[in-house]
């Protein structure tokens, strides 16, 4: 009996109206959302490239120890392939950072800065068409499931025939989820497809394992708002009632839930705004920098001027230990400075995230965002792996500024960077993506099982009349 009411529940959703234009729908946008990630991750792509050879360029230009030393290297952040599906916060944090001897890195260049108009309208991508059409779409499913055969008295024929009300409403639930999982499953594949059609994308056997997971995510944000109508449905007498029930509370996960949790955690913990940060950054520079000729005085005074190699020597060494001992004040107070700041704003960050959480909306989203490699937690990972690169940076390009001083000539040698440190970058890995994604997974998990036990018993107690 359960099998012919999966069987058909499937056909009726199939040869409805609404399933070709569900379908249609979903091929057209899953396939543009699809060809725009892969736009964007080639030009991504070549921005890396452009500002990698650039960098270099601009390094191996420099005249003097000096110059390399305040005009400092820019880093970038390489394009995760994984952005096709899910851009995340890359675009609008920026991927360049330069680090120099004076100032505390910081990501800048976002894409926003160069177009604003993407600020207004955001980007497409598969994740926002899951979040936001495929969840309406399981709405229109399943609003009228329960509810509308009742009003057309087919609910009161089927019962009739001694079909049992647990498998009917079993049966239901199986029947029209994998009518609604067809227009996500075809466009998707065909997407992937293409994807791996571009020979300048490369998706490692990680990558389709993250895809995978972010695709389950999918599946399981949908079954939220596939119980919620079958649950809605199955307590309400009108099809009416169910329809503005369901659209109320999808407008009420999708955009009031996760803007909401923003300004709660905001009320509850303020945060100092970022000018507030660089300002005593900038503030302390100024005061240590005014300190280095006061100090280079006092030395002086302290060891007479003489005319020979180990006096120069001495001046060397003084000057190689002082700028050394100015760049570690600055960094640690850097660091005193970013650590009090930053540790305000996770705490901020995590009570909005875990309120925002409440939403199957925002589950989905950090979910995918983090097993792309395109969320919070990888732009942290990237910044704190700068702030760790400045130090030996800087250690570095003193010791060759101070080793270059001639006081017998004006000249100064050109640098050769051949032993100049390299900046390190380790993404995460697959198991700690999953890890920082395995909190939504049981959220939507657990959200689909009450929804569907409420559906369930509220069936079974129905009254069809």
């Amino acid at each position: 009996m359960l099998k012919k009411v999966i069987k058909k529940e499937i056909l009726d959703n199939i040869l409805s109206p609404k399933f070709v234009f569900t379908f249609l729908l979903c091929t057209i946008l899953i396939l543009l959302s699809v060809f725009t990630g892969i736009n964007n991750y080639r030009s991504e792509k070549k921005e890396y490239e452009s500002a990698i050879a650039l960098n270099k360029k601009n390094l191996d230009s420099q005249p003097s120890w000096g110059a390399l030393a305040g005009l400092g290297t820019k880093i970038t952040k390489q394009p995760q392939v994984l952005s096709t599906i899910a851009i995340g916060i890359q675009d609008a944090v920026g991927r360049n950072a330069t680090v120099n001897v004076a100032y505390d890195p910081k990501l800048t260049d976002s894409k926003y800065d160069s177009n604003p108009v993407f600020a207004i309208f955001g980007e497409l991508d598969l994740t926002l068409i899951v979040k936001i059409v495929l969840s309406l779409i399981a709405i229109l499913f399943t609003f009228d499931a329960i509810v509308g055969e009742k009003e057309r008295g087919t609910l009161k024929l089927t019962l009739s025939n001694r079909v049992p009300r647990d498998q009917l409403i079993l049966g239901k639930a199986i029947g029209s989820f994998l009518s609604l999982a067809i227009p996500l499953v075809i466009p998707f594949l065909i997407g992937l497809i293409i994807l791996n059609l571009y020979p300048d994308i490369h998706l490692a056997g990680g990558d389709w394992a993250r895809i995978g997971l972010i695709f389950v995510f999918y599946l399981l944000y949908l079954m939220v708002f596939f119980t919620l109508g079958l649950f809605v449905s199955s307590r309400t007498n009108r099809s009416s009632s169910s329809l503005f029930i369901l659209l109320f509370a999808w407008v009420i996960f999708i955009f009031v839930v996760p803007k909401l949790s923003v300004m709660i955690s905001k009320y509850i913990s303020p945060v100092p705004s970022v000018h507030e940060v660089n300002a005593q950054k900038d503030a302390f520079l100024q005061q240590i920098q005014g300190s280095a000729p006061q100090r280079f005085q006092k030395w002086r005074e302290e060891n007479p001027s003489e005319d020979s190699d180990e006096y120069r020597e001495k001046i060397k060494k003084f000057l190689e230990e002082l700028q050394q001992d100015l760049t570690a004040q600055i960094d640690a107070k850097n660091k005193e400075i970013e650590d009090a700041f930053q540790a305000k704003r996770r705490t901020q960050e995590s009570l909005a995230l875990n309120i925002s959480r409440i939403s199957p909306a925002s589950a989905v989203t950090f979910s995918a965002l983090s097993l792309a490699r395109t969320g919070i937690h990888e732009h942290e990972r990237f910044l704190n792996s700068i702030k760790t690169y400045k130090p030996i940076f800087t250690k570095w390009v003193n010791e060759k500024m101070i080793r270059s001083i001639n006081f017998q000539s004006s000249e100064q040698p050109k640098p050769v960077l051949d032993d100049m440190p390299q900046h390190e970058f380790n993404p995460m890995n697959l198991g700690e993506s999953f890890s920082l994604a395995l909190p939504d997974l049981i959220i939507l998990a657990l959200m689909t099982i009450l929804l569907f036990v409420g559906a369930f018993v509220s069936f079974l107690r129905y009254d069809i009349r």
